[in-house]
């Protein structure tokens, strides 16, 4: 089986990420293309990276059976959504996601460059980053690996343009959803902790057999 782990937040993505790692059958890897992925026009590195698990996959079939489940999680895969479906239609996609406000906190957090106001000062950089709007660096720290993983939108406020992208994200997480729900589940947060989230995780991901 291979499991794609999707989130708005990278803070959300590491939990999905640790949430899986837990499981000893699953080999579970993160963000492993975000060095030379982009948010447009990486059509061939999402596709080579499910050929990579397909792989690891038949050779595990193959050999020593350690897992049987291979996942990637990378917040960048949304765009992609379709073409994988398209093209891998038993891949299973969850996406775990939280009230807009947890969110914007989480995107935030991750934004902060540097908390110590005489270190930044040191190192001469800005407070924040700004990955969602097309800048010179003057205001924001330009970050060339992440910037180009994230959409962009028209806006000169940070907040304003995270909950442009939180609004983005969620509506199209839902759209495919109620369009490919055979392959794609939403799931609260919260439900990574809980007994009763889980098993609705794992019930989603191993139904891939009586679905296709």
């Amino acid at each position: 089986m291979i499991v794609i782990g999707l989130s708005c937040s990278r803070v959300e993505s590491r939990r999905l990420y640790s949430f899986l790692k837990k499981d000893k059958k699953i080999s579970v890897h993160f963000e492993t293309d975000i060095k030379k992925v982009s948010w447009y026009d990486s059509e061939n590195i999402v596709m080579k990276r499910i050929d990579s698990l397909e792989n690891k996959l038949y050779e595990n079939t193959n050999h020593n059976k350690k897992y049987n489940t291979f996942a990637e999680v990378s917040f960048y895969m949304l765009p992609y959504f379709e073409l994988m479906v398209k093209n891998y239609p038993y891949l299973k996609f969850i996406c775990t996601v939280k009230s807009r406000k947890k969110t914007q906190d989480d995107i935030l957090k991750d934004y902060i460059n540097e908390r110590n106001f005489f270190l930044r000062l040191f190192l001469l950089r800005k407070k924040f980053k700004n990955h969602l709007i097309e800048h010179d660096g003057k205001r924001w720290q330009k970050d060339y690996i992440i910037d180009k993983c994230y959409p962009k939108f028209k806006s000169g406020n940070l907040e304003d343009s995270i909950i442009q992208y939180i609004d983005f994200y969620y509506n199209k997480v839902k759209d495919y959803e109620k369009k490919y729900p055979k392959n794609l589940q939403v799931f609260y947060s919260d439900e990574l902790k809980s007994k009763y989230g889980r098993k609705k995780i794992y019930k989603f991901m191993n139904s891939w057999k009586k679905s296709f």
